[in-house]
């Protein structure tokens, strides 16, 4: 009978297996951990940048939606800009003045707005300046020419923050000039009424708004009823033959 264990004298290891054991060494251990390091270095490099660019992606995101936002409030404002006249109870000589303010950084006027509740009426009154860094729309449903007689009958809207200037220009339309196109459209820094008597409104309205970090956006709109050949309310029609 043959016995199946080892016999005496022969290591039991070397006999089962016939496999030495062979231990790292240092140089092995050193290049291990470098590629590990490297490795490791790599994954948070990758994890930073992708960090950085998803802040990136959301800063760009906010300043879309702010732009949105403020695109929607100008576009709604300025292309429906109509002329309006109030009578001024302090003023005896001219008792109807038009409800315009229209100077490079403040601009107020009336435009007609969507039928909420028929008490409020279809046209607001709104005043478009900067305070305390933001670009703010003070709305009424009453027009005050004295603003600060608004009271409880105005609530305000912030269109835009960390405003550094906004800035207001207003198209004119020469009648006198010559049939050239550049000669007949005036660009003004202010819309005067109160020394003349017309009450109309600009062609157009440009809005460039500065902000604090650099960027500038404008904005173009023309306010309502004003083309080419005509105008809201009373108007000349340009003659042809000249």
């Amino acid at each position: 009978m043959t016995s199946c264990f080892p016999r005496p004298g022969l290591p039991f290891a070397a006999k089962r297996t016939g496999v030495k054991r062979r231990w790292f060494t240092l140089i092995e251990i050193i290049i291990a951990a470098t590629v590990f390091l490297l490795i490791a270095a790599a994954l948070f490099s990758y994890s930073s940048e992708t960090g950085r660019s998803w802040s990136k992606i959301v800063v760009e995101r906010n300043r879309f939606n702010e732009l949105l936002v403020l695109d929607r409030a100008l576009d709604t404002i300025l292309r429906h800009a109509v002329p309006f006249v109030w009578t001024d109870r302090d003023e005896e000589l001219k008792p109807e003045v038009p409800f315009i303010v229209a100077t490079s950084n403040v601009l107020r006027c009336a435009y007609l707005h969507r039928l909420n509740n028929p008490d409020e009426g279809a046209i607001r009154f709104v005043e478009l300046s900067v305070r305390d860094n933001n670009l703010v729309a003070t709305y009424s449903d009453r027009p005050f020419l004295y603003w600060g007689d608004v009271a409880e009958r105005e609530w305000t809207s912030v269109l835009a923050t960390d405003v550094s200037t906004v800035s207001f220009r207003y198209a004119d339309w020469n009648s006198d000039a010559s049939d050239v196109w550049s000669a007949r459209l005036l660009w003004r820094d202010e819309w005067e009424t109160a020394e003349s008597e017309r009450t109309d409104l600009p062609l157009a309205i440009l809005v460039t708004v500065h902000w604090q970090d650099g960027r500038v956006e404008s904005w173009l709109r023309r306010s309502m009823g004003n083309g080419y050949r005509e105008r809201y309310g009373r108007w000349e029609a340009v003659n042809e033959d000249r």
